[in-house]
């Protein structure tokens, strides 16, 4: 499992590009997205997040744990575009336990 923490602001698909990127090779891994911190995120960035982790980087499967809804709105809707909202989850609890 790979995870990464957003900051309180996120906005940009760089930005998102560039963090999922960071955390190396997750091909059919598991990444989790810290996003209890985050008080505003961009749907560009979360749009890009998703396709980053998922389509891009092949991840199995995307987590994101907290954040506002309208974040996590806006990640439910670019993973039912690029027809990925089975690898997605959300959560507005807690970071999973590690396998």
């Amino acid at each position: 499992m790979a995870t990464l923490t957003l900051p309180q602001l996120v906005a940009g698909r760089e930005l998102a590009d560039a963090a999922v990127r960071r955390l190396g090779p997750v091909a059919g891994e598991d990444v989790v997205v810290d996003a209890r911190a985050l008080v505003s995120g961009t749907p560009s960035f979360a749009a890009q997040l998703v396709r980053t982790a998922l389509v891009d980087a092949q991840a199995s499967s995307l987590t994101v744990v907290g954040g506002p809804e309208d974040f996590r709105a806006d990640a439910r809707q670019a993973a039912e575009r690029i027809g990925a909202a089975d690898r997605l989850r959300l959560s507005s609890e807690r970071l999973p336990a590690a396998s």
